[in-house]
């Protein structure tokens, strides 16, 4: 087994020298196996090893004696050991995940806190060909699409899975030559989950009645279908980063005329990678996550979003497809403007410059959206810079009359949680500038203009 492990490394270059490796350890046979296996090799890689235990809390005390079992696997074999209990069907709950989601994506998010803290480059886990083949069967039974038949990749990020063409049997000898005496999850032997009966059930049924390779066959099917999805994936991407139009941290835009144009592959592919963007992981969408979205961008209506695992929000403004990561609440912000100074502003990320010049000293107004004239000699009160309040009207430049912001703000297809982020330049309570969008009529330069007040927004 030693040997057949060693050339999937090779042949899939998943370990170089010195890597330092997480080794992901449930205290079953497969990882336990993974573990000693590395530890068999890592003078041949000049590895640097450390075992990782999350407690799900799903199975009491026994779920303890796991995480002393692996503390104590690794202490013979002097190996640093990252053991940590959570409570994970109470993460299910708040985050309407399944059980096995939640579970799946607070390990991942384990190992990588871990991997951070000691500068690893990889981590392995225990994946194997049994995983493979029962992971294939059981998507193709609730249905999916290309992704779900791929099933398991070798290697993914920091991802790799040395065992993963390698069987169970052979698992479970090496663990009894070995005499490493991993733990047994009895659940596993039970057929009460869905993967269980395809692992005790519908599998040997098959073998007996239909193929007695059907595990081999299976693998190989996910490992042809994984060409053509690494290629879709590809394309998927390019197109991901031309139709990016803005993105920060905590959201991007997508055009949405410009998806609906999509094929339907690449439309869903869109959505998962915005979701992957956003969140720093993969595969957090569901084929139901993905139609939802699909559902709402066939809707077109401004306004209406959908919550998303994790509290990944989607919605539609005005041409846009926005993603978000929450939420932001209103806050507000007012601040006085000083004179002939810079003002940074946290809320905004920017700073504001402003300076009174005479007439004379400006050859040519300009037309930035963010650098603005006004004449200064209708200022009547206090410079200062706030965002929006109830009631508030604007007189809009070449207009005679005033206006409702908010019906300027739809005027201007602004989306209604971007109107609290959008500064207003006033005069005491009137508004003098809309920053990026209008100046007020009331502040305009005219002829009789003797001096000017200049207000430049940088956006740092």
């Amino acid at each position: 087994m030693l040997d057949k492990m060693r050339k999937i490394i090779e042949d899939n270059n998943l370990i170089e020298q010195g890597d330092r490796i997480i080794v992901a350890i449930s205290g079953g046979p497969d990882s336990v196996c993974l573990l000693h296996a590395l530890y068999q090799i890592r003078e041949e890689y000049n590895l640097e090893l450390y075992g990782a235990h999350l407690n799900h809390n799903f199975r009491g005390i026994e779920a303890q004696i796991d995480a002393q079992y692996v503390s104590n696997l690794c202490d013979d074999l002097n190996i640093l050991c990252f053991i940590k209990s959570m409570d994970v069907p109470q993460y299910a709950k708040e985050n309407g995940l399944s059980p096995e989601e939640a579970g799946r994506i607070l390990r991942y998010d384990f190992f990588e806190e871990i991997a951070e803290r000691v500068g690893a480059t990889k981590i392995a886990v225990a994946h194997n060909e049994n995983d493979q083949a029962e992971t294939v069967l059981m998507r193709l039974l609730r249905g999916t699409g290309l992704q779900g038949l791929t099933a398991i990749h070798i290697n993914r990020g920091k991802i790799i899975r040395p065992l993963l063409n390698i069987d169970r049997n052979s698992i479970e000898e090496y663990c009894e030559i070995h005499k490493l005496s991993p733990r047994i999850d009895k659940t596993n032997l039970e057929s009460i989950y869905k993967r269980n009966k395809i692992r005790l059930e519908l599998i040997p049924y098959l073998e007996e009645n239909y193929n007695p390779n059907i595990k081999d066959n299976l693998v190989k099917t996910a490992e042809i279908l994984k060409e053509d999805f690494d290629f879709i994936e590809e394309k998927a991407r390019e197109v991901y980063k031309e139709l990016v139009n803005l993105q920060r941290d905590d959201s991007l835009i997508l055009p949405l005329q410009s998806i609906k144009e999509l094929h339907p592959a690449l439309q869903s592919r869109v959505i998962r990678l915005s979701a992957e963007q956003l969140l720093g992981r993969q595969e957090v969408l569901e084929y139901k996550h993905v139609q939802n979205v699909l559902e709402l961008i066939e809707r077109g209506a401004t306004g209406k979003k959908i919550v998303l695992p994790l509290g990944l929000v989607a919605k539609i403004s005005y041409e846009n497809l926005c993603f978000s990561t929450g939420e932001e609440g209103n806050k507000l912000f007012h601040y006085e403007l000083p004179l002939e100074d810079t003002f940074y502003m946290e809320e905004l990320e920017g700073s504001f410059a402003v300076r009174v010049v005479d007439r004379g000293e400006v050859k040519e107004i300009s037309r930035d959206k963010y650098r603005k004239c006004f004449d200064y000699d209708q200022v009547k009160s206090i410079l200062n810079v706030r965002n929006r309040r109830e009631g508030d009207r604007f007189y809009p430049l070449g207009l005679t009359g005033s206006k409702k912001l908010k019906d300027f703000f739809i005027d201007y297809k602004i989306d209604r949680d971007e109107r609290d982020r959008i500064p207003l330049v006033c005069d005491g309570d009137e508004i003098m500038w809309i920053v990026g969008l209008r100046i007020s009529e009331k502040y305009k330069i005219t002829d009789k203009t003797t001096r000017i007040l200049e207000i430049v927004f940088y956006n740092d």
